[in-house]
């Protein structure tokens, strides 16, 4: 494996009908939900046979940070799968936060030198790579989207996660918990993430029909845990009467159950992404549920769809493109976390990397 180096600065398709490719999708959700429950021996759950590439395949990656487990944990099932699948990586980069773009474009550019065949993007903005992803294909390298969407029908395919069906499954567990009538505080988060707007979109839609009242959005911040603590903390005083809270993403979560505790009032807080010290928060009822995010499914998948894709082989079947995600993609099935599973998800196979894993070269 050539060394890596972190940086801090259609495709083919099965002709399966929609019942077919339903099926499987549903199919997917059992395993995932079944791996719960007993041992995880098989690393893709069945979502894909894995295979060994025949032909040379060369990745460079770059997220937008390494500070959760949800970037950690694609990085870490690329890495893993990669040496299982006889693929190289040749670059890790980071951006180092949402919003910084030129540090990504630059990474991304940086690839051509290293005679890449496919960059793996989980890209720091929404909209604004169509450039880079077009002058990377004058190259001869193609483009995979990773964990998050980028607007650009360039992309050659993705393996994301459904955000609108994460933030319903969020608004059901409100729903499940007798949220009628009851007032819940929004911290979406940063403007321009589609991510994160599709997440608020699909709890609200939820959310309303079971007559929970919701308080109006406002997309400002970062996705920071000071951000979660200090919008959070504004709103319960604002509204004394507030009984949920809901959140995007983890660090936004904790920032919100942070200024609960803080505050003394029984809130609970609906977020998304898994991390450790979330698992007490589940338990001792601060947090409701959390959605899991699996990277590392996540990782591993992008590895076997490329080795097919560059080998010309038959891909799994893959949604098709849509308005906010313009090329073919699989989402991965969204798992749930409350007090029933929190004790018994298998978090070291889906979300959580080895404690010692660091990106590094060798």
């Amino acid at each position: 494996m050539k060394k890596l180096i972190t940086t801090l600065t259609r495709n083919r398709r099965n002709l399966l009908g929609k019942a077919i490719f339903r099926a499987l999708i549903a199919a997917g959700a059992l395993a995932f939900a079944n791996a719960q429950a007993q041992d995880t021996s098989d690393r893709l759950l069945g979502l894909v046979e894995p295979i060994q590439a025949t032909k040379p395949l060369t990745l460079g990656i770059t997220v937008v940070h390494l500070m959760d487990n949800f970037y950690t944990g694609i990085a870490y099932g690329i890495i893993d799968e990669a040496k299982r699948s006889g693929v190289e990586v040749a670059q890790v980069s980071v951006a180092g936060a949402y919003g910084n773009v030129k540090e990504q474009f630059a990474q991304l550019q940086a690839f051509k030198s290293l005679g890449v065949d496919y960059a793996v993007l989980s890209p720091a903005a929404y909209s604004g790579f169509d450039p880079v992803i077009n002058d990377l294909a004058k190259s001869g390298i193609k483009t995979i989207s990773a964990g998050i969407p980028v607007n650009s029908a360039k992309v050659t395919f993705g393996v994301l996660q459904d955000d609108f069906q994460i933030g319903r499954s969020l608004g059901k567990a409100l729903c499940d918990d007798g949220a009628k009538g009851k007032k819940v505080i929004v911290v979406p988060g940063s403007a321009g993430l589609e991510w994160s707007r599709l997440r608020y979109e699909g709890f609200k839609e939820v959310a309303t029909e079971c007559g929970a009242d919701l308080g109006d959005p406002a997309f400002k911040g970062d996705m920071t845990l000071a951000d979660g603590l200090s919008q959070t903390q504004d709103l319960l005083m604002r509204t004394p009467d507030a009984q949920y809270v809901f959140t995007p993403v983890s660090y936004l979560g904790m920032g919100a159950a942070q200024a609960v505790r803080q505050s003394g009032r029984k809130v609970k807080v609906l977020t998304s992404t898994m991390v450790k010290e979330e698992e007490t928060m589940i338990k001792d009822g601060r947090m409701l549920a959390v959605a899991s995010e699996p990277g590392i499914i996540m990782g591993r998948l992008i590895v076997q769809y490329a080795i097919r894709e560059h080998e010309g082989l038959p891909m799994p079947p893959l949604a098709k493109p849509n308005d906010s995600v313009p090329y073919p993609h699989f989402n991965v099935p969204t798992v749930l976390i409350t007090k029933d599973n929190v004790e018994t998800h298998p978090y070291n196979f889906y979300e959580y990397p080895p404690k010692d894993w660091k990106v590094s070269g060798n």
